[in-house]
C-alpha cells in the first residue's frame, strides 16, 4: 500500500437533485488530486452520480430535510466511495435485474448495474438510526501491476 496520505474529501447535501452540481465539483477536486486518468476518472464520476442519485430519489424520496453523504478517500492503490442516505433502506439481492426482458424498456434500474460492473467491490449496509451506506472499493493497480478491470 503506498504510504503517502492523500486528501479525503467529504460532502453532505440536502436531498435535491440541483445539489448535484456540488457532487461533481467534489468528484473533479479527487480526481485532481488522485490523477486519475481519464478514463477512470469518468467512470468514478458515473458511479458517484448514480450512487448519489438513488440515494437522493429512492433513499431519501428527493425530501430536502434529509441528506445525503459523500465520502471519497484513496489509499494509493485504491479509491474508496461511501454514499450514505436516511432512507428505509433495501438490499442489492432485491434489485430487478435491468437486463431481464420485462425490464428492459424500464426507464429506471441501470445504476447498480453500472456501478458493479466497474467497482472491484460493492457493499450495502444499513445504517444505525436508519437509512443506507453504500461502500464501494475500486482498485486503481492489479496485484500483477495490470491494469484494473
Amino acid at each position: 500500500m503506498n504510504s503517502k496520505r492523500q486528501r479525503r474529501f467529504e460532502l453532505t447535501i440536502p436531498s435535491r437533485l440541483e445539489e448535484m452540481q456540488a457532487v461533481h465539483a467534489l468528484i473533479a477536486e479527487a480526481v485532481k488530486e488522485y490523477k486519475l486518468s481519464s478514463e477512470m476518472a469518468h467512470w468514478i464520476e458515473l458511479s458517484i452520480s448514480e450512487s448519489m442519485i438513488n440515494a437522493i430519489q429512492h433513499g431519501n424520496r428527493a425530501d430536502p430535510a434529509k441528506q445525503a453523504t459523500l465520502r471519497i478517500s484513496s489509499s494509493g492503490d485504491a479509491i474508496e466511495i461511501i454514499v450514505e442516505d436516511e432512507g428505509k433502506g433495501f438490499t442489492l439481492d432485491k434489485i430487478a435485474d435491468p437486463t431481464d426482458k420485462a425490464n428492459l424498456l424500464k426507464p429506471s434500474g441501470r445504476g447498480i448495474l453500472i456501478i458493479r460492473s466497474f467497482m472491484d467491490e460493492v457493499d450495502l449496509s444499513f445504517r444505525k438510526g436508519g437509512g443506507c451506506r453504500l461502500r464501494m472499493v475500486k482498485k486503481l493497480r492489479g496485484v500483477d501491476g495490470a491494469h484494473p478491470k
